[in-house]
């Protein structure tokens, strides 16, 4: 479903949401102070403007307040993004998704009612050490309350088993799907034979999760 949203803040985090969520077919509206980081995104999405957004007149006349979901990506002035924040949490339709610096500005940011409250540094950190220890690990998404669903990767040593194999019941994990080239199985067929590179998206804590680990 298309959808409109407005990034606020385009420097490197910013400018990459913003581009991405175009590429995936949605309306967006890009603004930043800087001209240069507006001018790189201004082919990429559909309305790229320099502008404050401290001031609320302008991100109307944007119409910011129309749009379903509003990212605040600004990253270095802690007072222009609480202030981008307050205003569009004043609005009636959009979510908003605020970046944080550090605790105490999630705190803050959490006091205002934000939405969703994003440590993109942090979780790329948890990403990428979670990478390098569990290869097998494709991908992941936190669903709150330490519980996860990750996509894995069947290797070697799960080709030619059954879901069995994983002893889910006993780490309390749920298997939601398995895909195996252009076929997806879900919910997964127990008596399934692996096979190596099978894409296989688990649900549950993550310290279960890690327990299973060892089986893929």
């Amino acid at each position: 479903m298309r959808r409109t949203y407005a990034v606020i803040g385009l420097g490197a985090f910013g400018s990459t949401v913003a581009t991405q969520l175009a590429r995936l077919g949605n309306d967006v509206i890009g603004i930043d102070l800087n001209p240069d980081l507006v001018n790189d995104v201004a082919d990429h999405i559909i309305q790229a403007v320099v502008a404050d957004a401290r001031d609320e007149k302008v991100l109307r006349d944007l119409s910011v307040h129309e749009c379903d979901v509003v990212v605040i990506a600004i990253g270095e002035d802690l007072e222009a993004n609480l202030l981008a924040t307050l205003i569009v949490k004043s609005m009636d339709k959009p979510k908003v998704w605020s970046k944080a610096l550090n605790h105490n500005h999630h705190q803050i940011l959490h006091k205002l009612g934000t939405d969703h409250i994003i440590h993109p540094e942090h979780e790329m950190g948890l990403r990428l050490a979670n990478t390098l220890i569990y290869p097998e690990v494709l991908d992941y998404i936190s669903l709150g309350h330490d519980q996860f669903t990750v996509e894995v990767r069947a290797s070697e040593r799960l080709a030619g088993k059954t879901l069995e194999h994983l002893h889910l019941p006993e780490h309390h994990v749920q298997c939601l799907l398995v895909k195996h080239e252009e076929r997806v199985m879900a919910p997964a067929d127990d008596q399934y034979l692996f096979q190596v590179d099978d894409q296989i998206v688990l649900l549950g804590t993550l310290g279960n999760l890690r327990k299973i680990i060892k089986y893929l």
